[in-house]
């Protein structure tokens, strides 16, 4: 389908009944034959069909959908030869001579506001519709347009136009208190979906925190595009703050929320970010044991992300790295995934180290850094770590570059042989006590 087959497809109001002879010399049936002659002009030249379409507003005697469509394509052909002196013109004139006819149109208006998106001009033609239909009285459609409106400015990145103009849409959902009104929860989830979108490109941590909260306070169902953005946002918040097991369940959430809007893009990317986050909150289970996530198992990025599961859990470091260098594009390409790859790589390391201890009292700083493919300097650091953690007993001799080791279990053993030594003398004493 052509760039302007769906004007036909919105409107036949002006159709003839079956079995009535068409009048040529009527104003109306000679406006549609020359409106589909036009379209037939403008599919080989824009221009030709251009004036064609002039010729419908000429033809018709008053404001016609032939004249509303005429206009509408006419409006798309000087966008596309970068005429926006002209659109702009055009646009408004549409709006005003044509006004009766938006209320029943709403699509149409919508599909050529989305069409100029790349206008220079777009934000003051969203205006004068918003206009338009509050003075026809049309408030859901105005709000509509509002949001639309609100994602143009943030797929432009325009942080400071949005800002003001989602503080205006927020303040009409608060109630007397000044606190939301969960009444209107739909319109408050998409509010807050693009303010948490719009703190989380600034990274404006604390706010989006604020927000993240106030958002999952309102009840009720919202759409699951909606719901997917924010909990999407909310487990990126979660990984930044460390907190894995939180980032998985919100992007497990996102992951669910835009598989049921149909968006497999964007949940393919929470299906890889949950991942990442089950691996880094050291739980054993295997995402993809899940019904819904291995319906995407075919996908190629996601095949890389199977294979970094089986090989961390496996505790395989030299096949989990081939993975990684293997489909560089797939994990290294997203920014966000790859800005978490050496807590992982670490997360993975700290994990070998601990079985390779296990069986020793000292081993040498050098045979572990081969062991796990690092510099020695970099094997006494995360030793450092762990040792400080509690998760290693023992201490790093940085002069003999050797890792000595506490016997397994052997504080735990002496307090244990405390304990029942306290308790025999205890049992003792009072034995005695009773025989005397």
């Amino acid at each position: 389908m052509s760039d302007f087959d769906d004007d036909d497809m919105l409107y036949d109001s002006d159709a003839g009944s079956m079995g009535e002879v068409a009048d040529e010399d009527d104003p109306a049936v000679r406006a549609e034959n020359r409106y589909f002659e036009a379209k037939d002009l403008a599919a080989d030249n824009p221009e030709e069909g251009l004036e064609a379409f002039e010729d419908v507003l000429t033809i018709e005697e008053s404001p016609s959908n032939w004249g509303f469509k005429a206009l509408k394509r006419i409006i798309k052909i000087q966008f596309t030869l970068a005429k926006h002196a002209d659109v702009k013109t055009n646009f408004s004139k549409w709006l005003q001579n044509y006004s009766s006819l938006l209320m029943e149109n709403e699509k149409a208006v919508n599909s050529l506001l989305e069409y100029l998106n790349n206008s220079p001009n777009i934000q003051d033609f969203y205006n004068q519709t918003m206009d338009r239909l509050e003075k026809n009285g049309n408030k859901k459609a105005v709000l509509r347009l509002e949001l639309r409106l609100a994602k143009v400015l943030f797929d432009r990145k325009d942080f400071t136009v949005l800002e003001k103009k989602l503080e205006a849409m927020h303040k009409d959902c608060l109630g007397p208190d000044g606190k939301d009104d969960h009444s209107k929860g739909n319109q408050l989830m998409d509010i807050y979906a693009l303010e948490i979108a719009m703190e989380s490109q600034r990274e404006n941590f604390p706010k989006l925190r604020s927000l993240y909260e106030r958002a999952m306070k309102i009840p009720g169902l919202a759409n699951p595009r909606v719901s997917g953005v924010i909990h999407e946002c909310g487990g990126k918040m979660h990984m930044r703050e460390r907190h894995w097991q939180e980032a998985f369940t919100d992007f497990f959430e996102a992951f669910k929320n835009f598989d049921d809007a149909g968006l497999r893009t964007n949940s393919s990317q929470c299906l890889k970010y949950l991942v990442l986050a089950n691996m880094l909150s050291g739980s054993d289970i295997n995402p993809f044991h899940e019904q819904r996530a291995r319906s995407y198992q075919d996908n190629t990025e996601i095949k890389a992300m199977i294979a970094l599961v089986e090989h961390h859990q496996k505790k395989d470091i030299r096949r989990f790295e081939s993975v990684i260098a293997a489909n560089k594009q797939a994990l290294l390409g997203d920014a966000f995934l790859a800005s978490f790859m050496d807590d992982l790589m670490k997360k993975l390391r700290s994990g070998v180290l601990m079985v390779r201890i296990k069986p020793y009292t000292n081993m040498s700083l050098d045979f572990i850094a081969m062991e796990l493919g690092i510099k020695t300097e970099d094997v006494t650091a995360l030793l450092v770590e762990l040792i400080l953690d509690g998760q290693v007993a023992g201490k790093v001799d940085q002069i003999n570059q050797i890792l000595e080791l506490k016997p397994a279990n052997a504080s735990t053993k002496f307090h244990a042989l405390d304990k029942l030594a306290t308790g025999i003398t205890t049992m003792t004493g009072s034995l005695f006590a009773r025989l005397n």
